[in-house]
């Protein structure tokens, strides 16, 4: 499809025009037309924006909306030309007679080379029958002219030849409506992107010009000027900017907002005003939202390497060598699985380093949105945005002075956040938004993933710098699968710290604690813990391999049966277990027996019967 259209008055200069396409690699549509039937030749292509013409034509199709005309322009040498072989004929008096666009508005009375030549551009269809018959009282030998001139001075006798547009002037025509064009995609993306930014920051925008009438307004705008209606009412405008720049709190249809406006200025000359304004209960909710993120745990560590359970070999090589990365102040980057205990490992080191007794503040870099991490890592001056506390705000790096700062999740920063960390990194200083002012700190950073940063640097996601910065000792905590041995001993805690808040006292038995062993833990330490509420709130004082196996089912999950002592047992999955379960239970027992053993209703009994049994 596209999006330019040449009109020709006549069939050889579409005929040029398609050829000169064709060689310029562009795409057209070519109509021939007259001025009459202009109009409709557009009409019948709705996705053109830029009609290429001359003459009367360009001039019909000026009037259309939506509609940028390029015009062809006649050249000097075009002009020569067209004298010349008039003047080889011994015609000494030369008439031009065509509209106004086509001569460049040129009029008057010139001779060349002892040729008269009569110039007369015609804004109007009746001024050229006029200048003909004023032309032809002068003797004119004979008359160039548009499609209209043309005719018209044969139909006075008078020697006629109709203007011909070069190829070149064709050219740079077709030239300039792809200019043309591209501006106008490139209009229309920059529209889609402002448009996309506005509608989907957080604050109201109202736009409004000189006489405070409103030309814009976003999608928040629209959601809190809409009243119980449906209608949206922007009576308050008036109001909100009595107060300009000066941050008020205003009610818009029964909700509290934060308002300001900013002056709309252009080389000192105000056109209007922007008003922004944002509920103050959006505003509490990311307050609250970033003190339970950022403080609930406050700033000091609660765990220590003795919190760290296990007998295995991969456990206690990972605690004597996290002992000796301890004592030092090199930044240290902690990686492995999910749930496997990343911010314990962190705590641990360093309340095992000399920064002990110095604050550890801890942020999950992908909780927050880009903006939100920006001002709660680095801190903001009074006034630096919109929402800013009054007298500004010590960043985490500042908080952090002199213990540890904790980063997890640090392969999810954005590009601009990776840019500023690596200058804290490399100048061991910071600088509050809004603020001009160094900040020197002092702190060790701990990071942690569960993402393989390397490959990240590779496919360009994670900056190299930066990752040879963070990573200048290495942990890596081994998943649970790893350590198996493990497995009993975190559970039996869990389950038995548990068990006691509500009351009771659980045992497992050896078959129970095979299948836990065996069971190759995808969540790692936090799907353990979940799997052991579950135990400790809903299951039998005597927990077997049964029930584990049930418990572990509801959470659609598999389990790779490897008994040690049997290696070559075919792994068999949980729905097999409880379809054999099943089976066996049924062909002894009646249904109330098995459903009063499993515990369940016979609802849940026929539904499983239904889902593992008929595949």
């Amino acid at each position: 499809m596209t999006s330019i259209l040449f009109l020709a008055p006549f069939g050889a200069m579409a005929e040029t025009a398609i050829q000169l396409a064709e060689s310029m690699g562009i795409t057209l549509t070519v109509e021939t037309t007259d001025d009459d039937h202009a109009v409709e030749n557009v009409c019948k292509h709705p996705e053109i924006e830029v009609v290429v013409s001359r003459g009367g034509v360009a001039e019909r199709i000026k009037a259309m909306e939506r509609i940028s005309v390029v015009e062809i322009a006649m050249t000097v040498d075009e002009f020569l030309d067209a004298i010349s072989r008039f003047s080889k004929k011994g015609m000494r008096n030369i008439g031009f007679v065509g509209r106004a666009n086509i001569f460049g508005g040129a009029s008057g009375d010139f001779k060349i080379a002892e040729t008269n030549v009569y110039f007369r551009s015609c804004v109007l269809e009746e001024e050229i029958e006029k200048n003909i018959n004023s032309l032809q009282e002068k003797g004119v030998d004979a008359i160039i002219g548009c499609r209209l001139g043309y005719e018209r001075a044969l139909e006075h006798g008078i020697n006629a030849e109709r203007l011909s547009t070069s190829s070149v002037s064709i050219k740079n025509a077709l030239e300039e409506a792809v200019r043309l064009v591209k501006a106008k995609e490139m209009e229309r993306l920059q529209s889609a992107q402002l448009a996309a930014i506005i509608n989907n920051i957080e604050e109201g925008v109202i736009a409004v010009d000189g006489d405070n009438r409103v030309n814009f307004y976003n999608d928040i705008a629209k959601k809190l000027c809409t009243n119980k209606n449906g209608s949206i009412d922007l009576s308050m405008v008036s109001e909100l900017l009595y107060h300009g720049r000066q941050e008020k709190i205003a009610n818009i249809n029964g909700s509290n907002v934060l308002t300001k406006s900013i002056p709309l200025e252009v080389n000192g000359r105000k056109f209007g005003d922007v008003i922004t304004f944002q509920e103050t209960s959006s505003i509490q909710t990311h307050e609250r939202k970033i003190r339970l993120t950022l403080y609930q745990k406050g700033l000091y560590a609660k765990k220590f390497f003795a919190d760290m359970l296990g007998e295995s070999d991969e456990l206690k090589r990972l605690v004597e060598k996290a002992k000796k990365y301890a004592s030092h102040d090199s930044n240290l980057l902690i990686y492995g699985e999910t749930g496997t205990g990343k911010e314990v490992l962190a705590q641990s080191v360093h309340n095992a380093s000399r920064r002990k007794n110095g604050p550890f503040v801890s942020i999950n870099t992908a909780s927050l949105p880009p903006s939100l991490l920006e001002s709660e890592l680095f801190g903001y001056v009074d006034g630096a945005f919109t929402g800013a506390k009054k007298g500004g705000k010590p960043g985490l790096f500042e908080l952090a002075h002199g213990g540890t700062i904790f980063l997890d999740e640090i392969g999810e920063l954005t590009p601009d956040i990776q840019s500023r960390l690596l200058r804290v990194l490399q100048e061991k200083e910071i600088m509050r938004l809004g603020d001009d002012r160094i900040i020197p700190v002092d702190v060790r950073i701990i990071s942690a993933t569960n993402r393989d940063l390397f490959d990240l640097v590779k496919k360009g996601g994670f900056r190299e710098d930066l990752y040879y910065r963070i990573y200048v000792l290495g942990l890596r905590i081994p998943p649970l699968r790893e350590r198996s041995e493990d497995v009993a001993i975190l559970f039996e805690m869990y389950v038995n710290n548990m068990a006691e808040k509500e009351g009771r006292t659980i045992g497992l038995t050896k078959s129970a604690i095979d299948t836990l062993m065996n069971y190759t833990w995808p969540g790692n330490i936090r799907q353990l813990k979940n799997i052991a509420e579950v135990v400790a709130c809903c299951g039998p004082d005597i927990v077997d391999d049964v029930y584990i196996a049930e418990v572990l089912a509801e959470q659609e999950t598999k389990i790779d049966i490897r008994p040690k002592l049997q290696p070559e047992k075919k792994f068999v999955s949980i729905k097999e277990m409880e379809a054999d379960l099943l089976r066996n239970l049924l062909n002894e027992h009646s249904i109330d027996d098995v459903c009063k053993k499993l515990g369940i209703s016979r609802v849940t009994l026929w539904r499983k019967k239904k889902a593992l049994l008929q595949n």
